[in-house]
């Protein structure tokens, strides 16, 4: 059965150690293709072994135009530990000018921090808020992620209905099967009334394109 863990994820890149951009994600996660970015240059000097030139111009793109691409790039590298020493907490601070900017692999990974509480204090309803951000764009993996946070029965961002509709719409979009084990378990926890309820919202569920760029995130119960 084809399903997702996040967390599992999340301990993956820590103990591989590769870059971010290297471990298969699902289609949906990238991002759009645009004609040249400051991002470019950078990760073609990267790519030919010129790791501190390439940290120097990702830098230089984030402060001059807040380049979303670069400063994900630079949060990978941090996570990752493969290139530098591991820096959880430097890679969160890059992620999030990513995630801010409306990086969906970013925004992923932020969750993802958040979620495992790694880099960044554990706070499900900050892990909700970026699975979301990149959720509503359609993106499977987020849609699956943010599902198995509004599941958690102990969580306080616990919410069946969305949850189920979410876990749906990533088995609608090939993540898992739509027999996978969390959404026929939740199912049956759920009444025909809350089921209802969460297949009307999936099914008029519309995705929102372009980046999807957030105001703030918001505070957690523990702030």
């Amino acid at each position: 059965m084809k399903t997702r863990n996040f967390t599992h994820r999340l301990c993956l890149l820590l103990v591989v150690g590769l870059p971010f951009w290297l471990i298969p994600i699902s289609d949906a996660a990238a991002e759009p293709v645009t004609a040249q970015s400051p991002a470019d240059l950078p990760a073609d000097l990267f790519d030919r072994g010129l790791y501190d030139e390439a940290m120097k111009r990702w830098r230089a793109a984030v402060e001059t135009s807040k380049d979303a691409e670069a400063a994900f790039r630079l949060g990978d590298i941090y996570e990752a530990g493969a290139i530098v020493d591991e820096n959880l907490e430097e890679a969160a601070k890059w992620y999030l000018i990513a995630a801010e900017g409306g990086h969906a692999k970013a925004q992923f990974a932020l969750a993802a921090f958040y979620q495992a509480g790694a880099g960044v204090a554990q706070s499900d309803e900050k892990a909700a808020f970026w699975f979301r951000q990149c959720a509503e764009r359609g993106n499977p993996d987020c849609q699956f992620g943010l599902g198995q946070l509004l599941d958690g029965t102990d969580s306080p961002v616990s919410d069946p209905i969305e949850a189920y509709k979410w876990y749906y719409l990533a088995a609608r979009n090939g993540l898992i099967e739509f027999d996978a084990e969390e959404l026929v378990s939740l199912a049956e926890r759920m009444d025909q009334t809350q089921k209802r309820a969460a297949m009307k919202r999936a099914v008029s569920f519309k995705p929102v394109s372009g980046p999807h760029k957030p105001v703030s995130a918001p505070q957690s119960s523990a702030d």
